[in-house]
C-alpha cells in the first residue's frame, strides 16, 4: 500500500488500484501490467476528478443507500412521505449519498482497503452506516458493500456499483438478462419489454455503436466484457440480491458501465412492479453485496 496525499495505491502481482476515499469512496484506476505495457481495466480518473473530488469522472464509485434515480426526489415508504433535494441539472435525486460523501479509511494492507462513512438522518430520514472493502488477488478485484440501518424503523435500502469499464474497439458484452426498461425523456423507466435483438446481451453485443442508459431485469449476476484487441476478458460476478443490471454506454465515449444493482430505477415509486427490488431493511440489520471482477487473457 502506498499513500500519496489523498490517493492510496494497492498492488497484487501485476495489478494496481488507486483509491480516493475522500472522493465518494471512489476508485481512481485499475490497471494490469503486461509485457506490452500497462492495460487499463477501468477508465482512469480525469485530472478534474482528482483535483476537484468529482466522483462521476472517477473509475468506479459505490451506490448507497439507493442507485440511479428517484423520480422528482419524492416517494412514500410505509406511509411516510419523503422529499429529497434533486441533483443539479436533473429533476431527480441520483445515486444516493455515497458518491458525494467523503469516506474514511478503516483498515488497509498492501492489497486491500476498507472504507466507511455514516449518514445521519436529514431529508433522508434514516441514519445508517456504509462500508466498502476493495481487495486484489491473483484473479482480479473484489468489492464488497455493506449497509447497516441505524434507525429505529425500517429503511428502504439498495446497493449498487458504478464501474467505468474501458471500451476499446470491438468490445463485446455478454449477460443473461430477460427484459429491458425503456426510458422517458428524463431517463425514468416507462415501459418494460423483451430485449430487442440489438441489445440482446444473452448472445453477446459488440458495443462500438451502441448507445444505452437502460435497466435490464432478470439478470443472473454474471456479465462479461471481451476486448479482443487486447486479448482480454473481464468477468463480473455479483453475489447478493442484485437482480438488475444497468448498462450505460454513452455514444462516442471510450468507456461503458455495467452496474450491478439491487433494484430498478425509481423503484421506490413503483410498488406495482413485482420485481422492483425495494428492500425494507429492519433496524440494526445489514444488507450486503459482493462483486468480483475476474481478469483473463487469451
Amino acid at each position: 500500500m502506498i499513500r500519496t496525499g489523498t490517493i492510496i495505491a494497492l498492488r497484487h502481482g501485476p495489478m494496481t488500484i488507486t483509491a480516493a476515499p475522500r472522493c465518494g469512496g471512489s476508485l481512481a484506476s485499475w490497471s494490469l501490467s503486461t509485457a506490452d505495457g500497462p492495460v487499463e481495466l477501468f477508465r482512469r480518473a480525469s485530472d478534474r476528478a482528482l483535483a476537484g473530488n468529482f466522483a462521476p469522472d472517477m473509475a468506479c464509485f459505490p451506490l448507497v443507500p439507493f442507485s440511479n434515480r428517484i423520480g422528482g426526489g419524492r416517494f412514500v415508504f410505509q406511509g411516510r412521505e419523503v422529499v429529497l433535494a434533486t441533483d443539479p441539472g436533473s429533476p431527480h435525486r441520483i445515486h444516493g449519498h455515497g458518491w458525494s460523501s467523503p469516506w474514511s479509511v478503516e483498515a488497509a494492507t498492501d492489497d486491500a482497503l476498507r472504507m466507511g462513512f455514516a449518514h445521519r438522518a436529514d431529508d433522508w430520514p434514516w441514519s445508517y452506516r456504509a462500508a466498502q472493502t476493495v481487495a486484489l488477488d491473483g484473479e482480479g478485484l473484489t468489492v464488497t458493500l455493506d449497509l447497516i440501518n441505524d434507525s429505529d424503523s425500517d429503511m428502504p435500502a439498495g446497493l449498487g456499483l458504478h464501474p467505468y469499464l474501458v471500451r476499446s474497439p470491438g468490445s463485446r458484452v455478454t449477460a443473461a438478462v430477460q427484459t429491458v426498461w425503456e426510458n422517458d425523456d428524463t431517463i425514468l423507466p416507462c415501459r418494460n419489454r423483451p430485449v430487442p435483438a440489438a441489445w440482446d446481451f444473452r448472445h453477446g453485443v459488440t458495443m462500438d455503436h451502441v448507445a444505452l442508459d437502460n435497466g435490464f431485469t432478470g439478470w443472473n449476476g454474471s456479465a462479461t466484457l471481451d476486448r479482443p484487441r487486447e486479448r482480454l476478458r473481464l468477468t463480473m460476478l455479483a453475489d447478493g440480491p442484485a437482480g438488475h443490471l444497468i448498462v450505460y454506454a454513452p455514444p462516442g465515449e471510450p468507456y461503458l458501465c455495467l452496474e450491478p444493482v439491487t433494484h430498478m430505477t425509481d423503484a421506490l415509486n413503483r410498488p406495482q412492479v413485482p420485481d422492483a427490488g425495494v428492500i425494507a431493511l429492519p433496524p440494526g440489520e445489514r444488507l450486503s453485496m459482493t462483486v468480483r471482477f475476474l481478469v483473463s487473457r487469451s
